[in-house]
């Protein structure tokens, strides 16, 4: 497919940066997310995976910090994922100890999110190539129940504390109407594993918000509205922000069975 030119101007911006802090480190470049699945807009992030020559260098931290430090000076926008090597792709998708990047924040330890089935599944099947051999060479790892186990404890363990804190949140102000980038956050988020955890596939924000919507038909509206704020961004309301809550702990409870 062909990249939105702002995401390849980025894109090709990385690279040069990294080839330039870096030289010979990136081997291989996969963009996934949003733009994978055809569902950027310009106030989303960039996903990308990127496969580093050698996780052992003991020059690696510091040569890929020094190359996010041009990509901040040159990029307007973030451009996230983890750093791992060939290996790392080959075999179910666990935490270990690589470099990672958020919010264009430069990371290193173990709890990089985007190392989950759900990436790799993604990369498999999705993955858009800058660098490297075509996904299908690879032998990216990506069983069906991995990810469908991974998604119910994302489920349980972080989707349920969203519902919980927005609706707490939410009794603690008066206000009567929110930004509409939590409601995307938050309807559309936990809609993307639900549609994952009930068919095995992935789907872009936008098109879980859809699915759902035909789905659970009570909170139509409210996925409705939230796909309408992914595309054009504006305010929410109250009640369908505190529905949002709602329908994420009742997703929550039908998946975990409580």
């Amino acid at each position: 497919m062909t990249l939105p030119e702002p995401v390849a101007d980025a894109l090709s911006i990385w690279l040069g940066a990294h080839d330039e802090a870096a030289p010979g480190t990136i081997e291989g470049l996969y963009v996934v997310g949003s733009v994978a699945l055809d569902d950027w807009t310009p106030h989303s992030d960039i996903d990308v995976v990127a496969v580093v020559a050698d996780t052992s260098d003991p020059d690696l931290v510091a040569d890929l910090a020094a190359a996010q430090e041009l990509v901040r000076a040159r990029v307007g926008r973030a451009i996230d994922g983890p750093y791992v090597a060939w290996g790392d792709l080959v075999v179910p998708a666990m935490a270990v100890q690589r470099p990672w990047v958020l919010d264009g924040a430069y990371h290193l330890d173990g709890e990089s999110f985007e190392i989950n089935p759900v990436t790799w599944y993604t990369l498999a099947t999705h993955g858009i190539v800058l660098r490297g051999d075509r996904p299908g060479l690879i032998g990216v790892s990506h069983d069906v129940e991995e990810r469908r186990t991974w998604v119910a404890g994302n489920l349980d363990t972080y989707w349920r504390g969203v519902g919980e804190s927005l609706r707490t949140g939410l009794t603690m102000s008066d206000e009567p109407e929110f930004g509409g980038e939590i409601l995307e956050w938050v309807a559309l988020g936990v809609a993307r594993m639900l549609y994952t955890f009930e068919t095995g596939d992935v789907t872009s924000k936008s098109g879980a918000g859809r699915w759902a919507s035909e789905r659970i038909p009570d909170h139509a509206d409210v996925f409705a509205r939230a796909v309408e704020v992914r595309a054009a961004p504006g305010s929410v309301t109250r009640d369908v922000l505190a529905r949002s809550a709602d329908v994420t702990l009742e997703i929550v409870a039908a998946v975990n069975g409580r």
